[in-house]
């Protein structure tokens, strides 16, 4: 960021030492609950339930409860510019990227491999373990015993056991050595980043946020957006968020929604205008766009690789800023008085689908369409934005399109 001339500063943050760890002691719980229920029904699925509850508010929803008891570690953000006064309303778009190397987890990239994502980790727990074993102490409560109730509840607790070993599994397995592909999203964030500076009057609106320990939760990125101030909320930022895609991909891919148990609705039209047509997609893993969404931002996450990627990513910052300058022209100044472009966006956070619903709103377990109620944000005239002057794609790498 220094040798860009831009002002940087690393910011020291607490997270959790392992997600692991939560899996571990709500797995446990929710056992335990189910061990208890043999005796005791009614102590049992109460236990189950409170083990069910935190870990889907966790996991779902970012609101840690039982997860607490697993202790912090440090870790860092980098923010350019400095956390501040300018965050207030000076910034447009926000990049960001993680920037950790992820620990390994063999059941994880198993299961991954063989199902497309659509089995997770989260989803066994809760669904497969913690909801039938509670639904078992239940049919307790009621008295009704029988074949059936003790079959749920042994399969429900082969699936917890099952998932409690791979968490050790996962903690033996350590972190791996770092390879040349373990920075790509952050290259490909600087690559944007270095073209969009040349447009030069652009860069007082852009925010760079490069996120510690985001390959599991999103913790540096939930960390961050939790103490922004709230009129950066109400200015209607857009949140860009970069993630390399695996090298077999085939197309670059914008988020649709995200989020595991339980999905977030991101901002697909900002990807209306973007000349790379990418995909639409819903990713599974929590991101920095996830915790933007949460509190009120407009948010994608990029998933890409190479220059198709860095394009995607302009184009997306492109549809940011744009969507900024219409917000500030609509600004009638009262008694002759100039628009503040500090102001824009009223005091609404916009959901970014259209609709005014707060981000908490839109969680969805389906899968709709991307975009089936959205516009692309750059649509209508504004005199703001056709005085912008056009910034020179790709400069140094002059590709030429088809």
């Amino acid at each position: 960021m220094r040798r860009r001339d831009l002002r940087a500063e690393v910011e020291p943050i607490a997270v959790r030492r392992s997600e692991a760890g939560s899996v571990l002691i709500h797995a446990t719980l929710a056992l335990g609950g189910g061990l208890l229920g043999l005796k005791w029904p009614l102590v049992g699925a109460a236990v189950c339930l409170a083990a069910a509850f935190s870990f889907y508010a966790e996991r779902a929803l970012g609101m840690r409860l039982l997860g607490r008891l697993v202790p912090k570690r440090k870790s860092q953000n980098v923010i350019s510019p400095p956390p501040g006064p300018v965050w207030s309303g000076g910034i447009s778009v926000v990049l960001s990227a993680g920037y950790d190397i992820p620990d390994s987890y063999p059941v994880g990239d198993w299961l991954s491999r063989r199902l497309s994502g659509r089995l997770t980790t989260d989803r066994i727990v809760l669904w497969a373990g913690m909801m039938p074993l509670f639904a078992a102490t239940m049919f307790r409560v009621a008295e009704i015993d029988s074949f059936g109730v003790d079959l749920v509840q042994l399969l429900s607790s082969a699936a917890l056991l099952s998932m409690i070993v791979a968490q050790f599994d996962r903690l033996m397995a350590g972190r791996p050595i770092a390879g040349e592909d373990d920075l790509a999203a952050p290259e490909m964030l600087l690559e944007a980043l270095d073209e969009l500076l040349e447009a030069g009057d652009q860069a007082g609106e852009i925010g760079v946020c490069l996120f510690g320990s985001e390959s599991a939760s999103a913790a540096g990125a939930d960390e961050f957006f939790r103490h922004t101030p709230r009129e950066l909320a109400a200015s209607n930022v857009s949140v860009v968020n970069f993630v390399a895609a695996d090298s077999s991909a085939e197309r670059v891919q914008v988020t649709e929604r995200e989020g595991d148990l339980a999905t977030l609705r991101m901002s697909a039209e900002l990807a209306g205008e973007c000349e790379v047509e990418p995909e639409s997609v819903i990713y599974r893993t929590y991101t920095g766009a996830v915790a933007a969404r949460r509190r009120g931002l407009r948010a994608v996450t990029l998933i890409g690789q190479g220059e198709d990627g860095v394009d995607t990513g302009l184009d997306l910052a492109d549809a940011g800023l744009a969507s900024v300058a219409v917000r500030t022209d609509a600004i009638e100044p009262d008694d002759g008085e100039t628009a503040d472009p500090d102001r824009t966006g009223g005091g609404t956070a916009d959901s970014g689908d259209g609709s005014a619903e707060s981000p908490g709103d839109s969680t969805d377990s389906g899968e709709a369409a991307a975009g089936s109620d959205s516009k692309p944000a750059g649509e209508g005239t504004s005199s703001g934005e056709d005085d912008r002057p056009p910034r020179k794609r790709n400069v140094t790498r002059n590709i030429t399109r088809n």
